[in-house]
């Protein structure tokens, strides 16, 4: 992420950390568009089963997958009205970018702390700004360079194979999330089962692009409050995601689903910090690891 110039509209306001933990909020509720879906065939039907004619069951996928998406998407365009870019292009040269506007943010900052109280508030952008600056410079051409690939990599490796592992050694049974659901699909669905497994991949990768929105805009709101050094290399929003996240797969689907879902989430926040905070770059690896979750 980095700050952007204010649209010219009348209404234009820099995004302030409340502003970022409000996008974050709903990023997490718009994943309760699935329980509405629920609710609504509970009211028509008197029932709720596991899968639903096959038909049925590929609407129902494919349009959440597809709503998700957009919702996603008008959360990144209303971040830009308000100054921050969670996708900045990186022949934008992001680093560069960041690290103007943290000295600019850094100089308000002092001169209205001089002038009034609320001066406190554009110190703590100034510093959040000067982190972007930090941050940003991640390559030459504003991109991330080689060794934060490599660590970006590692990170994916580990919560995969935690994602495998860990509900094994856990108590669960052991077994592989995409080809268990896929064999799943097919016992139900028969030969078509594979059009099933293409509209859960939709599903997922909509339910992906929320995830990735809570923890991206998280680490962003908590960020810009704890200015203090070296506050920029912890996963706030990983942390925050797996707590959420966490929760709910603990309820879901017990405790080997809940503490695989907090150290994933975990990881993929260590991945965003390392990527230069590109939504982009998380959003990838979020759909990646999901699939073994």
């Amino acid at each position: 992420m980095r700050r952007i110039g204010l649209p010219e509209i009348w209404d234009a306001r820099e995004a302030d950390p409340g502003f970022m933990a409000s996008l974050a909020t709903f990023s997490f509720v718009a994943l309760g568009l699935e329980l509405v879906v629920s609710g609504t065939i509970l009211t028509l039907t008197g029932s709720v089963s596991t899968f639903y004619p096959l038909g049925w069951q590929v609407v129902e996928w494919v349009g959440l997958g597809a709503l998700w998406v957009l919702l996603a998407r008008a959360l990144v365009a209303w971040s830009r009205r308000r100054g921050v870019d969670p996708l900045p292009s990186e022949e934008a040269g992001a680093g560069r970018d960041d690290a103007v506007d943290g000295r600019d943010d850094a100089a308000s900052g002092t001169f209205t702390a001089n002038r009034s109280n609320t001066g406190r508030a554009a110190v703590g952008r100034g510093a959040a700004g000067r982190d972007d600056a930090a941050a940003g410079r991640v390559g030459v051409d504003g991109g991330v360079d080689h060794r934060r690939w490599r660590e970006i990599l590692l990170c994916f490796v580990l919560a995969v194979v935690l994602a495998i592992v860990l509900p094994a050694l856990i108590g669960a049974p052991w077994g592989l999330a995409p080809l268990d659901r896929y064999l799943q699909l097919f016992h139900v669905y028969g030969p078509l089962g594979w059009l099933a497994m293409v509209a859960w991949v939709c599903y997922l990768v909509g339910r992906s692009f929320l995830v990735a929105g809570l923890l991206a805009y998280s680490h962003r709101a908590i960020r810009e409050v704890l200015t203090f050094q070296g506050s920029r290399w912890v996963p706030w929003g990983g942390l925050v995601a797996g707590l959420t996240m966490g929760a709910v797969a603990f309820l879901a689907g017990g405790q080997a689903a809940g503490v695989t879902a907090l150290l994933s989430c975990v990881l993929l926040g260590v991945i965003h910090v390392r990527s230069g905070e590109s939504l982009r770059v998380t959003t990838l690896f979020t759909v990646l690891v999901l699939i073994f979750v």
